[in-house]
């Protein structure tokens, strides 16, 4: 089955804050963002997402790799 991920650009308007206070970890989710994304994570462990909630899931941690990348090379 393929899957089918929401882009992370998606969330670029709404989803992202900057933390220019936090040389480690200046790009993050907003509060809401990050609950979402640990609800999802949790619903996936019970085997209980939807379609879209797998897509959903897909992006957000694609965008939560791309964080990381750019976090640590900005550190670096």
């Amino acid at each position: 089955m393929n899957q089918v991920m929401r882009l992370p650009s998606s969330w670029l308007a709404t989803g992202i804050k900057l933390n220019s206070a936090d040389q480690f970890k200046p790009f993050s989710f907003t509060d809401e963002l990050q609950v979402r994304l640990e609800e999802l994570l949790e619903k996936n462990k019970a085997r209980l997402l939807t379609s879209e909630e797998e897509a959903e899931l897909a992006g957000l941690l694609e965008l939560d790799r791309i964080f990381s990348f750019i976090n640590a090379k900005l550190v670096s």
